[in-house]
């Protein structure tokens, strides 16, 4: 984590940071990819007596993911490309089989 930017006012310090790190454990739903990931979020606490008493912090999750999935998306891609393929010819495979065994049918009852 690095801070960025501080500031206090009263009871209240705010906190500009961005956060950098690799990803190498179950995160994001994805297994570890060795991901590098940077984030940029912001967090406001409410001191009193010295004490943090309330917290609110706020950054877009949705960039951590796309970082981990502009890192796999060869993979993404070639998954993609396999699935298709697979929804274009089991269909046909399955016509091509059904229409064997008719004719075969046929041909057995004559």
């Amino acid at each position: 984590m690095t801070v960025e930017l501080a500031v206090a006012q009263g009871d209240f310090v705010t906190v500009v940071w961005r956060f950098h790190g690799t990803h190498t454990a179950f995160g994001y739903g994805l297994p570890p990819t060795g991901t590098r990931i940077e984030i940029r979020g912001i967090t406001v606490w409410r001191i009193v007596d010295g004490k943090i008493r309330d917290e609110w912090s706020s950054f877009n999750e949705l960039t951590g993911y796309m970082q981990v999935l502009r890192h796999l998306r060869w993979f993404l891609l070639g998954l993609l490309l396999g699935l298709t393929l697979l929804v274009w010819k089991v269909p046909k495979l399955i016509r091509n089989f059904r229409r064997r065994n008719e004719t075969g049918q046929l041909d057995s009852g004559n």
